[in-house]
Parts: C-alpha cells; sequence; structure tokens
C-alpha cells in the first residue's frame, strides 16, 4: 500500500483540502523505536491469528497488541460491504479502547454503536492508500473514525486481491502526527489482519467444500445401501438367482463392460468360471475352459490376493498370467482390469475380474462400494458352499442309514435264510426237496453278495486309500464274483496321481456299473478296465448280460443310478457314455481329461 494520506470531500460540505505534500510535510521523523514496537506486535499477532482456529474471537486481542504498539487510544476493525442499493459501508466488527478513554458520542460508545459507517473515503481505501485525519477533517466525517478523536489514520487491506476493509487508530488525548515509518508499519498490520482473513475465507471455503463432499458421499452411500438392502432382500427371497444378479449389479454400479467370477471348487482347489457377465447379462464365458491350475503363476498370486488390483492392460509387466482372460478384454476394447479378491475368513474363495473403459484409479467412494458388493458376493458364495456342504452331509447321513437297513435288515435276512436253510437239508436228506433247497440257497447267497455290494456302495468312507483306485477296483472285482454265477476282473494300470476326489467319483461310478450289471443284466462276465490314453483317464465297465432291451439313451434319463454316474462324470469335466444292445451286454465308459483331474 502507497504511504499517502488525503482527506476526501465530506458530501454536501466545504473543507480545505489537503494534498499528499502538505500532509507529508507534516510527518515528523523521528527514532525507529515506534516502527519496532509495531512490527513486532504485527509478528506476535500474525502468530496468535494463525494459531487460532477463530479470527475474529481473537480479533479483541490483535487490536489491543496493535493499539499499545503504535501508542493510540482506540483501534477498530472494520469490513467493506455493499448494500442492497449499491451503497458502499465499513462495518464495525471489533474494536479496543485503551484504558481511560470514554467515548460518549452516539456512534462510538463502548459497548453499543451503529456498526454500519458510510465508506466516504472509497476511493482512496480501494485504491489501497491509507486515510489521515485531524483537526478541520475530523468533523462530521461518516468513517470509522471516531468524531470524537484528535486524530485518526484508516489503514485498508486487501483480502484476495480486493479491498476487503480497513483498521482505524484514533487518538483522543492529543492530535498525533503519525511518522512514514509508523504509517508503514501500521500498514504491515494491517495486511497480516487481511492475511489471517483470507486465510479464515479459505479455511472457510473448504469446509463447505468437505460438506459438500461428504454430503454427495452420503448420497453415494445411501444409493450403495439401497443396493445392498435390495441384495440381501433377493438373497432371502430367491437364493438361487441371487448370486448371478449380485455380479450384474456390480457390474452396474461400477461402471463396468464385464465382470467374470472365478471360485474354487466346492470339493477341490480347482478354480472355474461360474458366472460371465457381459453387456448387461449373463452369458457363457468364452475362455472359460482355459482356466489356469491351482500350481500356476496366476492363481499363486490370486490366492494371496487380499486388496483390489487395478490393471492397466497396456502395462505387461503387471498383467496377470492369463492369456486368455486378457485377450478377451484387450479384444473387447477394455483400458483396464479390476480384480476384487472374494476372501472368507482366511480362505481365498475367488476373484471377480472387471472390464473397465478407463486406465484410470477409481474413485475411493466406488471403490468402498465394490468392496461390499464384493463381500456380499463372497457372502453369497460362502452361504452356497454352506448348502453344499448341509445337502452332501444331509446325503451321506441318508446314505448311511440305508446301508445300516439293509446290513441289519436284509443281510440279516439272507443269513437266516441260509441257515434254516442248512438245518433243513440234514433233515430232508434223501428227499426230492434237496434240489429245490439247493436252488433257494444259491438265490439266497446271491441276494446276500448283493446286499453286501449295495451296503459297500453306500459307505461314505469307502475311498481309495493305499494302493489308490486301482487297488480299490480290483478289490471291488473280488468280491463282486460269485462261483458259478458271475466272474469280475480287473484289467489296467498307470492311471495314477489323480485327486482323491476324482478317485473316490470313478470308484462310485464303478460301483454302480458293477450292481446294476448283476442285478438287472444277469451277466456271466463284468470286466473293469483303468486306463490312461495321452490326456485322457478312461473308465470302462463291461459285460456279457443280455442287454437293453429299449434305447440306452432312454434309460440314462430315467434311471437313478445311470444319472447319478452321469452327473459324477460331469463333475469331473468329463464325459460319461452308455452303449447297450439286446443280447450284446452294456458298457458304461468314463473319460475325463487329465488336465483336469490331476489340476
Amino acid at each position: 500500500m502507497a504511504s499517502q494520506f488525503r482527506h476526501p470531500p465530506l458530501p454536501g460540505r466545504q473543507r480545505p483540502a489537503v494534498n499528499a505534500g502538505s500532509l507529508l510535510s507534516r510527518l515528523r521523523i523521528t527514532s525507529s523505536q515506534p516502527r519496532e514496537q509495531l512490527l513486532a506486535a504485527a509478528a506476535q499477532a500474525s502468530r496468535l491469528l494463525l494459531e487460532s482456529s477463530d479470527v475474529m474471537q481473537r480479533m479483541p486481542e490483535v487490536l489491543q497488541m496493535l493499539g499499545e504498539a503504535a501508542d493510540v487510544d482506540r483501534t477498530t476493525l472494520a469490513l467493506a460491504d455493499i448494500g442492497p442499493g449499491g451503497e458502499r459501508w465499513l462495518e464495525i466488527k471489533s474494536q479496543w479502547n485503551a484504558p481511560g478513554i470514554a467515548v460518549t458520542d452516539n456512534r462510538d460508545a463502548s459497548t453499543t454503536w451503529d456498526t454500519r459507517r458510510s465508506d466516504c473515503f472509497c476511493t482512496e481505501l480501494t485504491a489501497g492508500r491509507s486515510v489521515y485525519l485531524c483537526g478541520d477533517a475530523r468533523r462530521e466525517n461518516s468513517s470509522i473514525a471516531s468524531n470524537k478523536a484528535k486524530s485518526s489514520i484508516i489503514v485498508p487491506f486487501l483480502v484476495d486481491g480486493e479491498y476487503a476493509g480497513a483498521v482505524g487508530f484514533d487518538t483522543f488525548r492529543a492530535e498525533r502526527q503519525f511518522e512514514s515509518a509508523v504509517v508503514s508499519a501500521l500498514e504491515i498490520a494491517a495486511s497480516v489482519i487481511g492475511a489471517a482473513l483470507q486465510r479464515d475465507r479459505l479455511l472457510e471455503i473448504m469446509r463447505r467444500e468437505r460438506e459438500a463432499a461428504a454430503e454427495q458421499r452420503v448420497a453415494e452411500l445411501a444409493r450403495a445401501n439401497a443396493a445392498l438392502r435390495k441384495n440381501l432382500e433377493r438373497l432371502a427371497n430367491q437364493p438361487a438367482d441371487f448370486f448371478s444378479h449380485l455380479l450384474v449389479e456390480t457390474v452396474r454400479h461400477s461402471g463396468a463392460e464385464a465382470a467374470t467370477a472365478i471360485m474354487v471348487g466346492y470339493d477341490s482347489d480347482n478354480w472355474r468360471v461360474v458366472c460371465h457377465v457381459c453387456e448387461g447379462h449373463t452369458t457363457e464365458a468364452p475362455f472359460a475352459d482355459s482356466v489356469p491350475g491351482a500350481d500356476s503363476p496366476f492363481m499363486q498370486q490370486m490366492m494371496v490376493l487380499r486388496a483390489p488390483l487395478h490393471v492397466a492392460l497396456d502395462d505387461t509387466g503387471a498383467v496377470p498370467e492369463w492369456p486368455e482372460l486378457m485377450a478377451f478384454h484387450r479384444t473387447a476394447g477394455h483400458r483396464s482390469v479390476y480384480v476384487l479378491p472374494l476372501v472368507f475368513g482366511d480362505r481365498s474363495l475367488g476373484v471377480i475380474a472387471l472390464g473397465l473403459n478407463t486406465s484410470e484409479l477409481m474413485r475411493s467412494e466406488l471403490a468402498e462400494l465394490l468392496v461390499a458388493l464384493g463381500q456380499q458376493v463372497t457372502l453369497a458364495m460362502a452361504m452356497k458352499r454352506l448348502f453344499h456342504s448341509a445337502h452332501k452331509a444331509a446325503v451321506l447321513v441318508e446314505r448311511n442309514r440305508i446301508g445300516r437297513e439293509i446290513h441289519d435288515g436284509l443281510a440279516q435276512a439272507f443269513t437266516g435264510i441260509l441257515m434254516q436253510l442248512n438245518a433243513a437239508e440234514e433233515q430232508a436228506e434223501g428227499s426230492p426237496l434237496v434240489t429245490v433247497m439247493d436252488r433257494i440257497r444259491d438265490i439266497a447267497r446271491e441276494g446276500l453278495t448283493e446286499a453286501r455290494r449295495s451296503v459297500l456302495a453306500l459307505r461314505p468312507d469307502e475311498q481309495p486309500r493305499q494302493g489308490g483306485l486301482e487297488l480299490a477296483l480290483r478289490q471291488l472285482a473280488e468280491r463282486s464274483t460269485a462261483p458259478g454265477r458271475v466272474s469280475s476282473t480287473f484289467h489296467g494300470g498307470g492311471a495314477t496321481g489323480l485327486p482323491p476326489e476324482h478317485e473316490h467319483a470313478l470308484l462310485r461310478i464303478a460301483q454302480e456299473a458293477v450292481i446294476n450289471a448283476v442285478r438287472h443284466a444277469q451277466p456271466g462276465n463284468i470286466e473293469i478296465h483303468l486306463n490312461s490314453d495321452g490326456d485322457e483317464v478312461l473308465l470302462c465297465i463291461r459285460d456279457d448280460g443280455r442287454g437293453m432291451q429299449q434305447l440306452p439313451e432312454l434309460y440314462a434319463g430315467q434311471g437313478f443310478g445311470l444319472t447319478n454316474m452321469r452327473e459324477r462324470a460331469e463333475n469331473l469335466g468329463g464325459r460319461w457314455e452308455l452303449d447297450s444292445e439286446p443280447g450284446a451286454g452294456t458298457r458304461v465308459s468314463v473319460r475325463i481329461p487329465r488336465a483336469k483331474a490331476g489340476a
């Protein structure tokens, strides 16, 4: 600010003009001590205001510091304002009076006053020039300076480069001539107040922006909560469709173009594509058959993933090692892939891969929403696993119950029949009934063998252990042999290294096929073959019985045992086939890709 002082003309009144030159000639230059005191007070005031959370609350203390350092009787802070009619005002916001100074005029009472004054020095103050008043210029002025003061100086300050207000310094005891060095220090002190007010204004703007951002965040969270609540309602009412619906919702809320859910299997560590969303609808993933194995670098990376992974597709160094998945997203024009881990407890259940049309990082609110949706997907997956486990446990309990019923009922009944026949034969020796009894004994022994075989098939703990699947199938052939009735043999080898769950499923298929053959086909020979053919494992059960009188496809669609075999094979990712002709026997075969079986 320029250190020039003028007495602007008062409205409607004539008074002598005082130019800058004549005013400066009245200023006397003395020692620099008052200036140093003012600068020290300004520095102290600056520190006080910077440390304060409320600038106006500390303003009286600041005005006192400056007034005492300037050796004046009153200091006043006024802020510029524009009235409804365009008039300019200086509105007094704070003031300090020295002890013993009683301001009694109507406008300047120490406790109450008309705080709004006409800014009669607008031109000078807006230009950044201080205004000095004394003598005749004190009379009838409408500025913030008191008309009781002997001399006054009004120092303007700027905020954001614009005139924002002024600080007034009044002396009441005697007229005072302010040295130029003191005026310069007063302008520095006023600029300190302006800087503090500017900081306060910036803080207020930041607070409002934070409040606006918080309101926006609350609105987004409200929408997110509505989506989550809707998902929970759907989970309660439509659990079967919940998973696919939730993945569609995840795509919609994230703005993604496609999403793929890859999950670990229920009964194994193999991962598979369980749902794929593209263009807002669930569809079959074109890369579903290329899921990497459990020992692949991709799966090792996904198994330890605990935080979302955002990968730009042009950053080849960080792209997950699943070429088919990455090729799909690149072909679709996606710029990045957002991988969301699905972790339940300390175990990874899978991931969701989202294809995005941008490589920019997600907003924090959206990222948090995706994490919440991911948690719901994880919850849905965990519930499905619990449902599967509960269903499996219920099935095993029922199988055990049926097995006990067969063992304690049917098998014991056949044993009792055989005992009674032995006793009857001793009494009927030489009778023609002996031949009939022999036939009854054979039927009873065959029934007892079938009952024991059925119990064996129903036992859930009858899995291949030491010796693997080959030994279990060999024992199955031995136990299924009934001398004089049916001969069962095992052939094969080399199909080793299969996961236990695959060996168990293949053994169940073999048991079911052998039981069906003995029960329905009346074969003389049953052959069980297990071989490794390149990338496939082949299990084949062949009998020379009477075959099927109808189409094998009809039996396969209606028979419970045949349906079980087909479903077990499909769960292994394999193919199940049934070939039969009347009088030419039946062949049941299962082919499992070794890549899937050994993954």
